[in-house]
């Protein structure tokens, strides 16, 4: 199946972690492994002397560890799978409204309000509707705007001016745009009066999905190799690699591997190891330094 495909899971892991990259992800993983086992090994050297009975415990805590890294991968592929699902099928219904015409979108939403429990409803004037709900009637005010638009307070006026005149107390304003701090500020003026309920794309989404009108996961699936959502991520490897937060995890391994080096005279090893992460922590600080600094100040 798709979900087994190893570029599908990195897929599906790189979407839960968000910003961070996998392949640091999986490298944290593994030293934290690999120090956390050492430790354990260092530990139980200095209180027994046993040598054979320390690797056996670090080798169980390793395993132990394993299965729990395992788990967290696990878990991450699951949640990130649902993300990536939910991702494409937010942007597969905002392009199907952005096809839709006025006319179009207009049955849409009146569909979607017939589930919800609007009976009888007719067009009243331009993206206006009434309807009847539990005896009730309400209004329904439709706007199609597009990108970087929003709902203006003149059209907001317009709504409350038609629902005093008629006295009706309801109304659903769906609309594709946020709405204007303005017409908001409005619309908080006549709470007492008037109950309004703003039905935005995310809300539609909801509703679109509640009532089965979205393609399947099977079909996203299917959309998942394409190009599109299979793209690689821009590995930036110096920002990996010298990242400043890493640097505490640097300072950290340093530490213990020198303290490792002097517990064990014999162990050249992790002399080694802890001047190589010394080396480390020293160029994350500079490169650190140069981009908060002199980088900045260049690029200014």
């Amino acid at each position: 199946m798709i979900e087994n495909n190893k570029d599908i899971k990195k897929k599906f892991i790189s979407e839960d972690l968000g910003t961070r990259n996998y392949y640091g992800y999986r490298t944290d993983l593994v030293l934290s492994k690999i120090m956390l086992s050492l430790l354990t090994f260092l530990a139980v050297f200095i209180f027994t002397d046993d040598m054979m009975f320390s690797a056996l415990i670090a080798a169980e805590i390793f395993f132990v560890y394993t299965l729990i890294n395992k788990y967290s991968v696990e878990k991450k592929n699951r949640n990130g799978k649902e993300k990536l699902i939910s991702r494409m099928k937010k942007e597969h219904f905002k392009a199907r409204l952005d096809e839709m015409n006025t006319d179009a979108f207009e049955m849409l939403v009146g569909f979607l309000l017939e589930k919800k429990g609007c009976r009888g409803i007719v067009k009243k004037g331009k993206r206006m509707f009434l309807a009847e709900r539990d005896g009730i009637i309400e209004c329904i005010k439709i706007y199609k705007l597009y990108d970087n638009m929003e709902l203006e307070k003149t059209d907001i006026r317009s709504l409350v001016v038609f629902m005093r005149q008629n006295s009706i107390r309801t109304a659903h304003i769906v609309s594709t745009a946020p709405l204007s701090k303005e017409a908001l500020e409005f619309l908080e003026k006549y709470k007492e009066k008037i109950n309004t309920e703003i039905i935005g794309m995310e809300e539609l989404f909801h509703m679109a999905e509640e009532y089965g009108i979205l393609p399947g996961n099977k079909y996203f699936y299917n959309k998942i190799s394409e190009s599109k959502y299979m793209k690689k991520k821009k590995v930036h490897l110096k920002k990996n690699v010298f990242d400043n937060k890493k640097t505490f995890v640097y300072v950290a391994s340093a530490i213990f591997f020198y303290v490792t080096s002097t517990l064990m005279p014999g162990n050249y090893l992790a002399r080694y190891v802890s001047l190589y992460f010394i080396l480390l922590t020293c160029i994350s600080c500079l490169y650190f330094l140069w981009e908060r600094y002199v980088s900045s100040s260049l690029k200014n």
